[in-house]
């Protein structure tokens, strides 16, 4: 049920961007915002607009004046600052709002007006106070405050807010906390201040709301709410993922594609881009079909390499089974050895448990890193158990997940030194050069072959080594499980042989299950509590500001 919502919400945002899209002919590729909050709970703002203006007559910024109020506008551009009329008139011609700026009232609030003065290229300096900015609850002080709004008539291509203390106290984790909704994109503490950013273009249905918990004493706001800021919160929190498994998944591409295919099929920008991805994913199947078996270890045993081909041409899907799998070399190797431990616990019940001796450094890039995350984490007695690496992993999520990016993007780096791309890089078939066709033959190959090694009428093998080295690749496909079963099937002779592999992958895969998934809980829990991280798309609920709409008319 949760995915087919998802799948709804991607529907809507995709016809709202086109909608939209159609429309805007302005474009705003930037927008900084800076927010200085002041000691009686006020905040500066400025909005400084980066952008190409080539019709209307006007920019406007609604906002929402329910608890809070707008003062001191003004506006300026690079010719200077602008004239503040008193009464606003939105009908008026370009001539006439020029270099000049005004309030609108409306139902709900204020629309903030400035002329667009000169058509090309400006860059606008938006400036206003909102008094009651930050509110005083009963536990926190603190605002959850809409600054971009969704439905603008022009694409804030990239997004910035900073938010900073007029007296030059120090945000941090210590003294507050941080959440954001809307968008995608980080909010984070950064040189005491908070600053929220996109990684994509702000569109249709996006926005940008940051909430923000501060303790008591740092700011005297005049304004008293009779209520917690929980409350606040868990209204924020409501239809966003806060709180939720990390692992809870997105929209895919596809579904995001069937979206695009169900509303606008007739539309001959979408064709074009729906017609890319199915292309792509065509030539791969068709690449993947041609494939051949691959009896022996692919690219040259450079498992960064192959861990990148199998994630950029949908031969893999977790990026994280590198850990697994790269565990499992290193015990084939020598580098680990498995330990069992047995400790007696209540009632004289007796618990058995593996451990990892650590006992060489492996010889290879990839392999040498992690085995010093290992070495971290076990401590001077260099015997591992998986309850020192929970706890490292909960306390070092960043370098855990700045591990596993780092494998992918040295295989890309080995693999464009080998000259695997015709020209500079990509992620489609026809970028490939004929080595790097090669290349992703052997992964594929090699998958393809483990995948159906039932059905395969030669299947003999006949070096003890290469087996541990399947069972290496099977764990980084994720079929490790298959592959025991299937091996056992064909050569029930050998099954004592296969039960010691089977045995090392699932120490492989417990080890490396314990360290991503405490890694991902310490950056969601981080994250829930306040101390920044990813942004949620939804939620937001109760915001102050804000309003919709905005732009050029």
């Amino acid at each position: 049920m949760k995915q087919i919502n998802k799948l709804l919400t991607a529907i809507l945002l995709v016809l709202t961007v086109f909608c939209t899209w159609v429309s805007a002919k302005n474009n705003v590729s930037e927008i900084d915002i800076d927010v200085t909050v002041r000691d009686d709970g006020s905040a500066y703002i400025v909005q400084n607009w980066q952008g190409t203006f080539n019709e209307g007559t006007e920019n406007y910024i609604p906002i929402n004046t329910g608890d809070i109020s707008i003062s001191e506008f003004k506006v300026s551009d690079r010719n200077g600052p602008y004239t503040l009329l008193e009464n606003w008139d939105i009908d008026a011609g370009f001539d006439m709002k020029a270099f000049k700026c005004g309030i609108v009232e409306t139902s709900g609030g204020v629309e903030l007006c400035f002329g667009i003065s000169v058509y090309g290229q400006n860059r606008y300096a938006i400036e206003y106070v909102v008094e009651d900015f930050i509110k005083s609850y009963t536990d926190f002080d603190g605002t959850n405050f809409m600054f971009v709004n969704p439905g603008m008539s022009t694409f804030p291509t990239d997004a910035h807010i900073n938010i900073v203390l007029q007296n030059g106290t120090q945000l941090t984790e210590n003294n507050a906390g941080i959440w954001a909704f809307g968008y995608d994109g980080y909010v984070e503490f950064k040189n005491g201040s908070v600053n929220a950013y996109t990684s994509s273009a702000l569109r249709g249905e996006n926005s940008m709301i940051v909430m923000l918990r501060l303790d008591k004493g740092l700011v005297f706001p005049k304004t008293h709410v009779d209520r917690s800021f929980d409350t606040v919160k868990d209204k924020a929190f409501e239809g966003g993922d806060y709180g939720e498994d990390y692992y809870e998944e997105e929209p895919t591409l596809f579904e995001t594609i069937i979206g695009f295919v169900v509303f606008f099929g007739f539309c001959a920008g979408i064709i074009l881009f729906i017609t890319s991805f199915i292309k792509r994913k065509r030539a791969i199947k068709k690449f993947k079909k041609e494939c051949g078996y691959f009896r022996d270890v692919p690219n040259g045993g450079k498992i960064d390499i192959s861990h990148y081909l199998a994630q950029t041409f949908d031969v893999s899907g977790n990026e994280s089974l590198i850990i697994g799998a790269l565990i499992l070399s290193m015990i084939n190797r020598g580098c680990i050895q498995p330990e069992k431990e047995e400790t007696t616990g209540f009632f004289g019940k007796v618990k058995e448990s593996v451990n990892l001796k650590l006992v060489k450094e492996p010889d290879t890039p990839s392999e040498l890193t992690l085995y010093n995350l290992l070495c971290e984490s076990a401590g001077e007695d260099g015997i591992l158990q998986k309850k020192e690496l929970e706890k490292y992993s909960y306390k070092n999520p960043v370098k855990i997940n700045d591990f596993i990016k780092s494998i992918k993007t040295a295989g890309e780096m080995a693999f464009i030194s080998l000259g695997g791309f015709a020209d500079g890089t990509g992620n489609r078939i026809k970028d490939l050069s004929d080595k790097g066709k090669q290349e992703l033959s052997e992964v594929i190959g090699l998958k393809k072959y483990l995948d159906e090694f039932t059905l395969i009428a030669e299947r003999e093998i006949s070096e003890t080594i290469i087996w541990k080295e399947y069972m290496v690749y099977a764990t980084l496909f994720g079929i490790a499980d298959k592959v025991i079963k299937q091996f056992k099937e064909v050569y029930p002779e050998k099954i004592p042989e296969i039960e010691t592999y089977d045995r090392n992958v699932v120490i492989a895969y417990s080890y490396y299950h314990s360290m991503h998934r405490s890694a991902q809980r310490a950056i969601q829990a981080k994250r829930t509590s306040g101390g920044g991280g990813r942004a949620s798309f939804g939620g937001g609920g109760g915001f102050s500001g804000g309003g919709r709409g905005g732009g050029s008319r």
